[in-house]
């Protein structure tokens, strides 16, 4: 058990996907709404990446690991898909966070991930909410009631999704 606790990784995927209705209207619409809902939910996983850059980046230092202290952010890199397996319309960006972050002292050091799991759902929950005013911003969208963090744009019918 201690040496799975302790393992070490490579770094993380946080996948950050826009409800389906949302990717109708993307896949579905001409160019100019394409863009201004890739946009929005470009800006999304940006606002939602700070947060985890702000919460998240965290290491540790002296012998076992025993003090926790502040990284100044992620290496991170994002990889934007625009459909599901199945092929249909599914946009949404994978981020991927290496294993290793700046501490105060210059040196680079691997992640405590505990913040990284505590803070993912918030940042996924974020990334939504600032999607959905992206969204009702730039074109006026209006949306089903939330659960779970999660809405579908109001007027696309459950069938389509």
């Amino acid at each position: 058990m201690h040496a799975a606790r302790n393992r070490k990784v490579p770094g993380w995927d946080l996948t950050f996907r826009a409800p389906k209705s949302v990717s109708i209207l993307w896949g579905l619409s001409g160019p100019d709404v394409s863009r201004q809902v890739l946009a929005a939910h470009e800006h999304a996983v940006a606002r939602a990446m700070a947060y985890m850059e702000d919460v998240a980046a965290w290491t540790r230092t002296g012998h076992n690991g025993v003090h926790r202290v502040p990284a100044d952010g992620f290496i991170a890199a994002g990889f934007q898909h625009r459909t599901s397996r199945d092929r249909d319309p599914l946009l949404h960006t994978h981020v991927l966070v290496a294993n290793s972050v700046r501490a105060a002292d210059g040196k680079w050091r691997t992640i405590d991930a505990t913040a990284l799991y505590d803070h993912a759902r918030t940042g996924g929950y974020l990334y939504q909410a600032e999607l959905r005013h992206q969204l009702t911003t730039r074109l006026g969208v209006d949306w089903q009631p939330v659960t779970n963090g999660v809405a579908d744009i109001d007027g696309v019918s459950d069938d389509l999704i």
